[in-house]
């Protein structure tokens, strides 16, 4: 083989690098604790986690530039197979803003449409990341003979982004902010 081949070669393999430290960069929400429970035969969830956002997000942010916050939840069962089969599924979306003028931070709950404000962005973030007693479904509807998995994840929606931003954002650790999928089991 050149030599010159060899330079191009590792330049690709430095490229594909790079982009996969960017794609692998530390999450920056960390999902605490979580857990579901009855109450008279309806199952909810309440969940903990801490939202940190970057530098960049934050700055956009103060700018103008408001962006959503998902939460998606999943409870299926139990098996060996490369397929799950789910039995419920959320998703929770809010859109976060700034609003200069008053220099409060707006939460929309794009499921109800209720709006909260906040004076500082950490409170408007904790209000986001706390979920209490969100209604799963009727306990009747799992097999008592049946054990199940529930997983939880919870990230900044790059696609809720101006379409401008989105190609960089998709590349960029400023703007993957995300949590892992936290699981657990869940016996009836």
């Amino acid at each position: 083989m050149s030599t010159e081949i060899k330079k191009i070669n590792m330049v690709i393999v430095t490229i594909v690098i790079l982009l996969i430290a960017q794609l692998c960069y530390a999450k920056n929400i960390n999902i605490k604790s979580s857990n579901i429970y009855n109450d008279n035969n309806i199952l909810y969830l309440d969940s903990y986690s801490e939202i940190l956002l970057t530098k960049e997000a934050y700055n956009a942010l103060l700018h103008g530039i408001s962006f959503q916050i998902h939460a998606d939840f999943e409870l299926f069962t139990k098996n060996n197979w490369l397929f799950k089969n789910i039995i419920a599924n959320k998703k929770l979306k809010y859109k976060l803003e700034h609003k200069p003028l008053t220099e409060n931070f707006l939460i929309t709950d794009l499921s109800t449409g209720i709006k909260s404000y906040y004076k500082n962005v950490d409170h408007a973030l904790k209000s986001i990341s706390n979920i209490n007693k969100m209604k799963l479904l009727n306990k009747n509807k799992l097999d008592k003979k049946k054990n199940y998995i529930a997983r939880i994840k919870f990230y900044l929606s790059i696609d809720s982004l101006p379409s401008p931003m989105r190609p960089r954002a998709y590349f960029s650790s400023d703007w993957n902010i995300s949590s892992n999928w936290y699981e657990w089991e869940y016996e009836n």
